[in-house]
């Protein structure tokens, strides 16, 4: 079953307009979120995230987070999956001269089964590569995902799950969907500029790691791919997925390290737990936007 603006519906009535503003100019945000144990994984941070980007780009949302939660919950339960993928949809809505918003968006909540990647990518670690393609208003969750698409299709003609944006400066900023992190001289890296979208599962991993490694919340270049001990990328569906190749280099011995380990037991016992308090990330505080 999905949310379409008020109403559970089968997938098949779960129906917006062809004139709706997502369809016609990709002018909509999202956010995706999992379950562990049949709990949304900080939900209200992926709320939080989700009210940020819709306001970034001038959509409001049709109704209070609080509103938003219960909808969440309530189609996990009617479709009757435990661990589950959920999706959230703000949509542009209807525009009279098919380019300027209107006042009423559309809001589309729905579940389905949570697929998992297989085990070596974890064990053994994937290959990245990178692309100088630009995600616009990278600061918010849209559904503008035409450079993804497109440099992931190069991606998998090379045998790659994912693809690492660099920018003018030669920076690795993110991925197409994930954060990207690092070790250098046995501290850990990752972007924190207005150039990438701030992960929940990101800030998770900080959080996690900060007691055991020194973090620079800083960008590496693209030259400094060789001198990286380890990496690793982040996502709510990835998790935290070693890299072990960037383009044709490989990393440290090409092997997923100890640190990487380390850091995916930690993030394993914390999804485990439960207990997942407020993230508080910056950019995404009410008093911040």
């Amino acid at each position: 079953m999905y949310y379409v603006n008020g109403h559970y519906v089968k997938e098949e009535d779960a129906k917006i307009s062809i004139l709706d503003l997502a369809i016609l100019r990709g002018f909509g945000v999202f956010d995706y979120l999992r379950t562990y144990g049949g709990q949304p994984f900080h939900l209200w941070d992926h709320l939080l995230r989700l009210k940020y980007s819709a306001e970034h780009v001038g959509l409001k949302l049709p109704l209070s987070l609080t509103e938003i939660q219960e909808i969440v919950h309530h189609v996990q339960k009617l479709n009757h999956l435990f661990e589950a993928s959920i999706k959230l949809l703000i949509t542009g809505g209807m525009s009279t001269d098919q380019f300027t918003p209107q006042a009423q968006s559309n809001l589309i909540v729905f579940a389905y089964p949570l697929s998992s990647y297989p085990q070596h990518f974890f064990t053994e670690g994937i290959k990245v590569i990178t692309t100088r393609l630009n995600r616009s208003l990278p600061t918010s969750k849209t559904t503008q995902y035409t450079p993804a698409i497109v440099a992931m299709h190069r991606g998998k003609t090379e045998s790659a799950q994912e693809v690492l944006y660099l920018n003018h400066q030669n920076e690795i900023l993110e991925a197409s969907t994930s954060n990207f992190f690092a070790f250098k001289n046995d501290v850990l890296y990752t972007c924190c500029s207005d150039e990438i979208l701030i992960g929940i599962t990101r800030e998770v991993v900080i959080k996690l790691s900060s007691p055991y490694f020194t973090i620079e919340k800083q960008a590496l270049r693209y030259e400094e791919i060789s001198e990286m001990q380890e990496a690793f990328i982040t996502a709510s569906n990835k998790e935290v997925m070693p890299v072990v190749q960037i383009d044709t280099m490989k990393i440290g011995n090409g092997k997923v390290g100890p640190r990487t380990q380390r850091i995916m037991e930690l993030f394993r016992a914390y999804t485990a737990s439960s207990e997942w308090p407020l993230l508080n990330t910056p950019r995404y505080h009410p008093a911040n936007f």
